[in-house]
């Protein structure tokens, strides 16, 4: 009893510690003790198998081994006194197994469902691993987090509702830390890292894990993911140059998918290259290009296929999915079953599908190429080549004698016969020359200053290796031709871009029953990718935690330097290689295999089983062992290219192939580069020449800040709803998952260096008042609290006051748990702070809040500027509308008034002038009456007498006044007065009467008195009123008029009228109100008496 109550007790701490691991330090201490112990507590004195035995209570349940499971659930029915344990499976079978410290396992979490990261399993370890990955699997969850590595399960059928546009929104969004783990999140976080500026702007994302796990399919959803949110980074819309050189990235994929990926046995869409995308960014954080980087093209596969498996995906597409046309261009038959040496078909048979999967893909691929800018003729071209190339598989050659012998062409052949013309017409070479080229080698012998060429024939094996060379040859130009035209479509200038994402695709850890010279390189290249995880995670962050003065309890991992030196270090398998080749010497593979077993002592290479006759060696990678067979790796490893068969591509009449050879050279490729005094000849063999591409791409690794992807493969048979445990088991293993999970678990994400950290985060404190609290930074006794550390200003850039700072900023914005190195909190190293997994993302949310208030107060302000300078701007042009409709109002009212005015005018002078007249008329009336009477009494001699003269006076100053008139207006008009008055009358009534006169104030009444004085209006009527002659003048035509009627006047009032002193304006009122004046003409005559109109 007592024993079973205390397994329950620790059961029941262990999953209170994994409910309450963030409320306390003592709930993470109690976490840590069940995660170093497997979820197991023990007594320090416990030491024998009784006082194991009561770690296990009855009904308790465990893990234990299975041959089949790996691991699988039991029950403890009872315990033994001899330390072994009666369990019952779940099938209700019985069994008794042996227990130690940490076997069996403790079940512990029973909702694995929910668990997104593996390091939140209590306990934690391989059982619970593993069980966690199959129940997510099953229920449809293929990503899981493995600390710092997204674990990715190949799912073997379509999921799109997991890669919607909606999923790409909600990535994309804020606090991606609580959303579930995808390939998406990955994505979003190296794209924020990459805007952060933090550390190593660059990123790369690193797709890993074996062949048919995934990594295409990752590598691509990576690619679209960065490539839709990079366009519209910031709420910005894109440019259609941005747009269209997003479009080309995605283009790419297909067509790099078509050329260089092929069916096997373990991965129908295999990439048999590797590719390293650089996506490119500028300074704005928006994608503005990418160039692709490819590694060891796999172009054996051109020429041979093993059992089950095809050639590159393009052979296929072509052949089944090219239009009848193009079939009768390409020579290829009509029923779609041509028979290339090249191209088995018995692929069809076993999926009969896959026809029409070719014909869909066939049309992708022409598309992309359309995308990337592959004109339809280039296309055609490029389709002929791969004609071409099937129809130079098709050429045999048969020997007279034997093998050894010469041999020629099989005439009798017809299908040979037709390949020799099919494969010329498409290639662009002639027949003679090229068979010339296959059937005879040339060799070349120097004798002192002369050289000697020979013709060699060749054997029928030879001429089979030079025309699958040719194939090879043709086919990696071609690939190479295809990458290079994209990089120059897609890539962006060098000073375009400002940092780049990185991603990573190469071909999966590969083993096979038969493994060469391929195979080697590949599982040699995924032993470069651990090595970087291992030097970068797992050993390099345990190493700066100790060189940081942080409290770590260092965790073992597997390394896999050993199998590293022995491929590649100074006596290794590829420097036995090279060493073979530049000794150029004929190929002897059991004699090589001899060689390496004898000169390479480590424990990572092996002899293979006795029962194996072929020579081979065993080689013990980090995801297991794989025999490589010795026979043709020599001659694989030379890749020799024969020099006939590059002057032959280079004479081709096809400009195409000319293009693609123009600049190839030998000396570039795998041909002599130099000799050594001993006469050994340098090559640059396969293996050199991969592993230095491979070590500048680990060079461009270690610069960037790296993000890990593991693509399981959850069985071999490639379907779909099936988990094999031991299938997965081994793979995590091989990839170190659980040491990964318990270095993320204890570790810490995220560390910056103190001044990164103050650089980008000191907003925070700056905005908020001093805390007045005392917080100690580091857990040591003898630091002194923050208070005390805090430097002046002469010394605020030493790690002490540095150190301060940081905690001050952590304390603004995590409180008095992040004070001091505890458990929970951040650890604050010597040059560094570490921070947990989440803080990071919180400092930026925190960060990113206070920025956004204060450009939140800074638009205000702009925008309170951009409104009251818009305001002015709005009552200045408001002003002046208002300041042009008032003139125009008034403008309107003075002509209304002054036509009201003119009306009124010519009305009141037509009056007064009238009322003058009959005065004037009634005067002479009665001044004529009165002369009458007189005259009556006078005798009638003296009345004719002053009548007649009276009435020559009259006459003589009539024909004057017409005179001076007609002068005063040019003398042109021979009209008389009468006439002159109506025209006059005629137009000033018009123009007076009229709305459409535009007169300023100073205008009136017509053109004829536009702002003339009186005087100078008289003049123009020949009326000379200014100097005194005229004046007299004009009181004697007065006085002769009215001599008649003033002779009955008074001599006193005759004095006073002819001394009165008249003004011009009275002199023009006495000549307009003349009776022989027209009143019209005296409307005229209103500028003289008021200076113009009336003015308002």
């Amino acid at each position: 009893m007592i024993g079973e109550e205390v397994t329950r007790q620790t059961f029941r701490n262990c999953n209170m510690a994994s409910i309450l691991r963030d409320s306390s330090n003592e709930s993470i201490n109690i976490q840590r003790r069940c995660f170093k112990s497997n979820a197991t507590v023990t007594n320090e004195g416990q030491s024998t198998e009784k006082e194991q035995v009561k770690r296990y209570a009855k009904g308790m349940k465990i893990w234990v081994h299975d041959k089949n499971e790996v691991w699988t659930a039991a029950s403890v029915l009872d315990t033994m006194k001899d330390g072994r344990i009666i369990i019952k499976y779940t099938d209700s079978v019985e069994s008794v197994v042996k227990s130690n410290r940490d076997y069996p396992l403790l079940y512990g979490e029973t909702d694995f469902e929910n668990i997104a990261d593996l390091s939140e399993l209590n306990p934690l370890h391989e059982a619970s691993v593993l069980e966690c990955l199959r129940v997510r699997y099953n229920v449809g969850l293929y990503y899981t987090q493995a600390g710092i590595t997204l674990l990715a399960i190949n799912p073997f059928t379509d999921v799109p509702h997991l890669y919607t546009p909606a999923k790409v929104k909600l990535y994309n969004s804020n606090l991606i830390k609580r959303k579930p783990p995808h390939v998406f999140a990955v994505a979003e976080k190296a794209y924020r890292d990459l805007k952060r500026h933090l550390g190593p702007v660059n990123q790369s994302i690193i797709v890993s894990g074996e062949s048919g796990a995934g990594k295409t399919w990752t590598a691509r959803c990576l690619m679209r993911y960065l490539a839709t949110v990079a366009v519209t980074a910031d709420g910005f819309s894109p440019c259609s140059s941005v747009c269209r050189i997003e479009k080309r990235i995605l283009n790419s994929n297909p067509i790099l998918e078509a050329f260089g990926n092929a069916c096997t046995t373990r991965n129908a869409n295999s990439s048999r290259f590797g590719k390293y995308i650089q996506l490119q960014f500028n300074r704005s954080n928006h994608i503005v290009g990418a160039s692709i980087k490819t590694y060891l093209l796999e172009k054996t596969r051109v020429v041979h296929q093993g059992p089950r498996e095809r050639n590159f995906h393009i052979f296929y597409q072509l052949v089944q999915g090219c239009s009848d046309d193009d079939r009768e261009d390409f020579s290829l038959a009509g029923d779609k079953n041509c028979q290339f040496n090249y191209l088995p078909l018995d692929c069809y048979e076993q999926n009969p599908y896959q026809r029409d999967t070719d014909v869909e893909n066939f049309e992708t691929t022409k598309s992309a190429m359309c995308g990337v800018g592959v004109t339809p003729q280039k296309q055609k071209k490029i389709f002929q080549l791969l004609c071409g190339i099937l129809f130079l598989g098709n050429i045999s050659f048969v020997s007279e004698d034997d093998s050894s012998g010469p041999c020629e062409i099989d005439e009798d052949d017809a299908a040979c016969v037709l390949a020799v013309e099919k494969a010329s017409s498409f290639l662009g070479l002639d027949d003679d020359k090229m068979l010339q080229c296959l059937m005879f080698r040339r060799i070349t012998a120097s004798h002192s200053r002369r050289k000697s060429v020979f013709m060699k024939p060749c054997t029928q094996e030879e001429c089979i290796i030079r025309r699958d060379c040719l194939a090879k040859l043709l086919y990696s130009g071609l690939f190479g031709w295809l990458v290079d035209f994209i990089n120059k479509n897609t890539s962006a200038g060098h000073n375009s871009w400002a940092s780049f994402i990185g991603i990573l695709d190469v071909y999966g850890f590969e083993s096979f029953t038969t493994n060469s010279l391929e195979q080697l390189c590949i599982n040699y290249a995924n032993e470069k990718l651990q090595q970087h995880f291992v030097a970068h995670f797992l050993k390099a962050e345990q190493e700066e935690y100790r060189n940081e003065g942080i409290p770590w309890t260092f965790c073992n991992f597997t390394d896999n330097r050993p199998c590293l030196d022995l491929l590649e270090g100074k006596i290794s398998v590829f420097a036995l290689m090279n060493e073979e080749c530049r000794l150029n010497r004929p190929g002897d593979s059991k004699a090589f295999n001899d060689r390496l077993h004898d000169t390479l002592d480590s424990q990572t290479i092996s002899k293979p089983h006795i029962s194996i006759n072929t020579p081979s060696f065993i080689i013990q990678h980090f995801a297991g062992k794989v025999t490589y067979q010795t026979e043709g790796l020599i001659e694989k490893n030379k890749d020799c290219i024969p020099s006939e068969l590059v002057e032959l591509v280079k004479d081709s009449d096809n400009h195409f192939i000319q293009q693609l050879f123009g600049e190839f050279s030998l000396d570039n490729q795998d041909g002599p580069v130099g000799s050594s005094k001993k006469g050994k000849q340098s090559a640059v063999t396969v293996v050199s020449k991969f592993k230095s591409s491979l070590d500048g791409l680990m060079t461009v690794l270690n610069g960037t800040s790296p993000q890990y992807i593991r693509c399981i493969k959850p069985n071999t048979q490639c379907h779909a709803n099936l988990f094999e445990n031991q299938q997965v088991i081994n793979q995590l293993q091989a990839c170190g998952v659980l040491e990964t999970v318990n270095i993320s678990k204890a570790g810490f994400p995220a560390r910056l260096s103190y001044k990164e950290f103050l650089h980008r985060y000191k907003i925070l404190v700056m905005s908020l008042k001093t805390s007045t609290q005392v917080l100690t930074p580091v857990s040591d006794e003898n630091q002194p609290p923050l208070q005390q550390c805090r430097g002046t200003k002469g010394d605020l850039d030493t790690a002490k006051t540095a150190k301060c700072r940081v905690a001050d900023i952590m304390y603004s914005v995590f409180g008095e748990t992040e004070g001091d190195n505890s458990s929970v909190g951040a650890q604050y190293g010597n040059t560094k702070v570490f921070l947990r997994d989440g803080q990071l993302d919180q400092l930026e949310a925190a960060r990113t809040r206070l920025l956004s208030k204060a450009a939140f107060t800074i638009q205000c302000a702009w925008k309170r500027y951009r409104k009251r300078k818009r305001m002015e701007y709005v009552i200045q042009a408001a002003t002046v509308i208002q300041a042009g409709w008032r003139g125009c109002r008034v403008r309107m009212e003075v002509r209304k008034m002054n036509r009201a005015a003119r009306v009124i005018q010519y009305a009141l002078l037509k009056y007064v002038i009238q009322r003058r007249q009959r005065e004037r008329h009634r005067l002479l009336e009665l001044e004529l009456s009165a002369i009458d009477q007189e005259e009556s009494i006078l005798e009638e001699s003296s009345e004719m007498s002053v009548s007649l003269e009276i009435d020559s006076e009259d006459d003589t100053i009539n024909s004057q006044t017409q005179s001076s008139w007609e002068s005063s207006f040019s003398g042109t008009s021979t009209s008389s007065s009468g006439q002159f008055c109506n025209s006059t009358n005629s137009n000033i009534s018009r123009e007076i009467s009229s709305d459409r006169v535009r007169a300023p104030n100073s205008y009136y009444a017509g053109h004829l008195v536009s702002r003339v004085s009186p005087m100078h209006f008289l003049s123009q009527l020949g009326c000379r009123t200014v100097d005194n002659d005229d004046e007299d003048e004009l009181s004697s035509v007065n006085d002769i008029n009215h001599e008649s009627g003033s002779s009955n006047l008074a001599p006193s009032e005759k004095r006073s009228a002819s001394d009165e002193k008249r003004t011009a304006s009275q002199t023009a009122m006495d000549l307009l109100t003349r009776p022989s004046v027209d009143v019209m003409l005296v409307a005229t005559m209103l500028g003289l008496l008021i200076h113009g109109p009336v003015r308002f």
